[in-house]
């Protein structure tokens, strides 16, 4: 039966290929023949499952390609598909018919409430956290909910490599038995970003956590009067130098391919586990400084006589760093005497989350600027967002809601000003695409 479940499995994961299709159809398919197909698989010794909210995507490609340049041949998820169907398709396009993996390294994205099942059913042996915020509520309550569910399920005798700022990711290391815990961070006396930030509580006394430095949303250099606080860090990001868009870790430099903290712990957390087994400092250095950004991950296309900024967002922490980042774009136009426009394309739909109360945290009042021509407002949630505009300050005779995409990005196009676009997940492919066809 193992062998039958494999080769339809592989013969429809070919088929999928030829015409287009998702990655994880072929999975489904498998574990409908065989649900305990996953823990038949033998994976390789020198492997790495990637979670959390942000940055799982980046970091598992950036891990990818270290590996494969540093002589191994990687097992990747490459296509972003993190449920237990997709994993399965992996497995199977890499696997030969005894469901050996035949890679000398597995790098593997999964989804945070994924993993439950998965590890259940196999030894992750490796498991990198980038952080933990509350995203998708509906689907996963927020991120204490979350981490309590995980305290209590993940296995035991994990080797763990965690951002050590993150006060959830710290909370959850010490309730789960981990084997070995390495936190990694940034250096507190090299930067500090967070302004307006939410109250933060201690999951031991709640209490409110103090913070000697706070980045943004909750990560930063926490305590409590209880004893809860953040651990001394194994790997540290130094000389952190947005501007310049470099950092340190230990003695080598690391060039970021653009000015946001978020990519600094990205690139942090892939060269903490390369490090960690054993791969080269400058090689890392050298594959990092190449890693272009994932689909619709702080993506430049071609677009008029400027390009078009794109960035998927999905929680609070997402929005505001992005938004962060338009206030510092907004202000360098006000200064050049430019004006720009700006789309916010939003749906509320099952794969997004139902609920879009994340909206609310959402900072919007950083788009006070005379620079904005025109803020354009599309998806399902184009009201409830012009509602939130206008409560953030923002004059409604610019804000315009749009019925046509494609038309709406043509008129941008045709503006021939700097555009930006903010989109959700299931808003990003058509915006993306009209953007490219503009």
């Amino acid at each position: 039966m193992k062998k039958f479940v494999y080769f339809i499995t592989l013969l429809i994961s070919k088929l999928q290929k030829l015409i287009g299709g998702g990655t994880s159809f072929p999975g489904k398919v498998a574990l409908r023949l065989k649900p305990d197909l996953l823990s038949q698989f033998k994976l390789p010794a020198t492997r790495i499952f990637v979670s959390g909210t942000n940055g799982k995507t980046s970091i598992s490609n950036y891990l990818a390609a270290i590996f494969d340049q540093a002589g191994y041949s990687v097992c990747h998820n490459t296509a972003g598909a993190n449920l237990k169907q997709g994993i399965v398709t992996t497995f199977i396009n890499h696997a030969n018919s005894k469901l050996e993996i035949k890679s000398d390294a597995l790098v593997i994205e999964i989804d945070e409430i994924t993993m439950i099942p998965v590890f259940s059913e196999l030894d992750p042996s490796n498991l990198l956290l980038t952080n933990l915020f509350t995203d998708q509520i509906d689907r996963m309550g927020d991120k204490w909910q979350l981490a309590r569910k995980l305290s209590r399920e993940l296995p035991a005798g994990l080797n763990l490599y965690l951002n050590g700022d993150d006060p959830v990711l710290v909370w959850l290391a010490e309730q789960i038995k981990p084997q070995k815990v390495v936190y990694f961070g940034l250096d507190p006396a090299t930067i500090s970003q967070e302004t307006n930030p939410q109250i933060e509580k201690c999951p031991y006394c709640d209490s409110e956590l103090a913070y000697n430095v706070r980045y943004y949303e909750s990560l930063g250099r926490f305590s409590c009067s209880c004893g809860f606080a953040a651990p001394k860090l194994d790997y540290v990001a130094t000389e952190i130098d947005l501007f310049g868009q470099t950092f340190l870790l230990e003695d080598q430099l690391y060039q970021m391919p653009y000015a946001q903290l978020y990519l600094v712990y990205n690139m942090l957390a892939a060269a903490v586990f390369a490090k960690e087994t054993g791969i080269a400092d400058q090689l890392i250095s050298n594959v990092l400084a190449k890693q272009e950004s994932a689909v619709g991950r702080f993506e430049f296309l071609e677009f008029n006589e400027h390009e078009a900024w794109l960035n998927l967002v999905k929680n609070p922490a997402g929005i505001n760093q992005a938004l962060d980042y338009l206030k510092r774009e907004l202000k360098i136009a006000e200064q050049n005497k430019q004006k720009t426009n700006l789309m916010l394309a939003f749906n509320n739909l099952p794969a997004d989350g139902l609920d879009f109360s994340w909206l609310d945290q959402a900072n919007f009042e950083l788009l006070q600027s005379g620079s904005l021509a025109a803020i354009y407002l599309c998806g399902t949630l184009q009201k409830q967002v012009l509602e939130l505009l206008v409560k953030k300050g923002i004059s409604a005779e610019k804000i315009l809601l749009v019925d046509d995409i494609s038309e709406s990005i043509a008129k941008m196009k045709t503006s021939n000003l700097p555009s930006y676009f903010l989109t959700n997940f299931t808003m990003l492919k058509s915006i993306r695409e009209n953007i490219l066809k503009a």
